[in-house]
């Protein structure tokens, strides 16, 4: 074993007298932040506006309803499913005041005057703010002539505002659409939703009993009546899903369905890597032992969740799911937390499990909160059906969480090295591994992720001849892969040829994962090509 992995081993594990302020200071920072991210993972609900109400025997009387499949997007999921992602597409909640997802959804399509007139359609630009009242209006205004007037002058003065424009009056087609689109009534290919069925002569006898049965159920929540709605809402769940099965027609399974989107396991995922983050901190901080093994079950608890998450998509979509941004960017997040633990078992850092759940929680949050990734699962484009994509996308993005986690490992060692080095007399660099462990530490990560890049590259490449004829076409994406590779490259050859360590060393480092997030990132947006359906 070489001196920079025993002085990994080998780190203090004793805490003196003077660490005891540091160490209150720790676990009340530790608790405070558990809290908010406690909070950020209990899902959203309510409004900023007076939420609508039903009596509380309603949730019971509807939760039959959450089962009901529903044909959406060309996948069938549950009714909840349904419910729930277009709530949060118009609200940016899961539920209105006290409401779950179906609870909301059944008393909007069953008060439509009432619905109209509530604020509900989330307003992100602030100059629509002011135009509509605040960061959230009623379809009733946003439909109103005159507010639609100032919006065209404001489009007119600044063509900026187009995009918001477009993603309001998204959010106000979906609300107009709820109950237009829900089709839960099952035919071979497209099935109707009530709003579909109505006035058509072509309906059977069991087709025209569901779309009766839902008529009655909205009749029943307008009138406030849960008894008759219960017993309607059992009768709907039951007798839609056997019609689809004496049909013929395939469902998937719901109760995947329905636990993945009640659980979030990719949310609750977040909260196990932020105070395992902070355990992390604690152990280089204090050296207990106690505090190094309980971030690190943390760490292991999140990686579960994350597996359940892809298991779960796996189940419902009937696919690998490595689609799309969303479904790439989190399995890239579990294969870095993955790595961690394998580099924290064989080495014992804590620098490999700090890096990876500062990391995982910082991933986890910006792939629900940015808009890019689109968390909402949808069927596989012709283009990607193929079982090369399992390949080349499972190599490339394990190779790319190889990177991130050099990425953080680099950062360090800048830091430790402007802020004094090995010489320095601050608590928390001398706690550090030394700068040639960072250096070595650095190396073997990114060991590990250039041949799963080049893996992944090559992958590619067999799949892009099978699909297009040809394995390369300078595609940007494909270019760009290539300098990214060439940029790890240089960083092995030029430390095995020309003896580079330390600064130069991490600063490629950084370039190469700069490289890499261009390459995932930038060319979707900025440079359409063969790889634009990634966007």
């Amino acid at each position: 074993m070489s001196e920079a992995c025993r002085r990994w081993r080998d780190i203090d594990t004793s805490a003196g007298s003077g660490l005891r302020p540091s160490y209150r200071r720790v676990i009340w920072i530790a608790a405070w932040l558990a809290f908010v991210a406690a909070m950020w993972t209990v899902p959203a609900r309510g409004a900023e506006s007076a939420a609508p109400a039903m009596s509380p025997a309603w949730e019971a009387a509807l939760r039959p309803l959450e089962r009901l499949p529903v044909q959406d997007t060309g996948y069938v999921r549950s009714a909840h499913t349904y419910a729930r992602t277009r709530l949060r597409g118009i609200t940016g909640r899961n539920g209105l005041g006290e409401l779950n997802a179906v609870q909301s959804l059944i008393w909007l399509v069953s008060h439509p005057a009432a619905a109209a007139r509530e604020p509900l359609i989330r307003v992100t630009h602030p100059e629509l703010g002011s135009l509509l009242g605040g960061r959230r209006t009623s379809l009733d205004t946003y439909r109103n002539g005159r507010v639609r007037e100032r919006i065209v002058a404001a489009l007119r003065a600044d063509e900026n505002l187009l995009k918001p424009i477009n993603e309001l009056e998204t959010r106000a087609a979906m609300f107009e659409h709820l109950e237009a689109e829900m089709a839960f009534v099952p035919r071979a290919g497209e099935w109707l939703s009530p709003v579909d069925a109505a006035g058509r002569d072509d309906l059977s006898s069991e087709e025209r009993e569901l779309v009766e049965l839902w008529a009655a159920l909205k009749r029943a929540v307008a009138e406030d009546n849960p008894t008759a709605g219960g017993e309607l809402a059992r009768e709907l769940a039951a007798r839609a899903p056997r019609l689809a099965e004496a049909r013929g027609l395939a469902l998937p399974r719901l109760e995947a369905d329905w636990f993945y989107h009640t659980h979030e396991p990719f949310r609750k995922s977040s909260l196990f890597y932020l105070v395992g983050a902070l355990g992390f901190g604690a152990a280089f901080l204090l050296g207990r032992r106690w505090v190094y093994w309980s971030s690190l079950a943390l760490m292991g608890g999140g990686l579960a969740e994350q597996v359940l998450g892809v298991g779960l998509r796996w189940i419902v979509a009937g696919r690998a799911p490595l689609s799309n941004m969303y479904e790439s960017f989190t399995f890239a997040t579990a294969g870095m937390i993955l790595l961690a633990l394998v580099f924290e078992w064989i080495y014992r850092t804590r620098l490999a499990g700090l890096g990876g759940t500062i990391l995982g929680f910082a991933f986890m949050v910006i792939a629900h909160n940015v808009a890019i990734f689109d968390s909402q699962i949808r069927p596989l484009m012709p283009a990607l059906q193929s079982s090369w994509l399992t390949y080349h996308v499972v190599t490339i993005m394990l190779s790319y969480s190889a990177f991130a986690l050099s990425f953080f490992v680099a950062l360090v060692y800048l830091a430790k090295e402007a802020l004094g080095g090995d010489g320095s007399v601050r608590l928390a660099l001398r706690k550090l591994p030394s700068l040639q462990a960072l250096d070595l530490f650095n190396y073997r990560i990114i060991a590990v992720g250039f041949p799963l890049l080049t893996l992944g590259i090559v992958t590619g490449a067999i799949w892009a001849a099978t699909a297009w004829g040809r394995p390369w076409a300078f595609d940007p994406k494909e270019t760009w892969s290539a300098i990214t590779w060439l940029i790890y490259a240089i960083y092995l050859h030029v430390r095995y040829m020309a003896g580079w360590r330390g600064r130069r060393a991490a600063v490629l480092a950084l370039v190469g994962f700069a490289a890499v997030l261009f390459t995932y990132l930038g060319v979707n947006y900025l440079l359409p090509g063969l790889h634009s359906y990634a966007a």
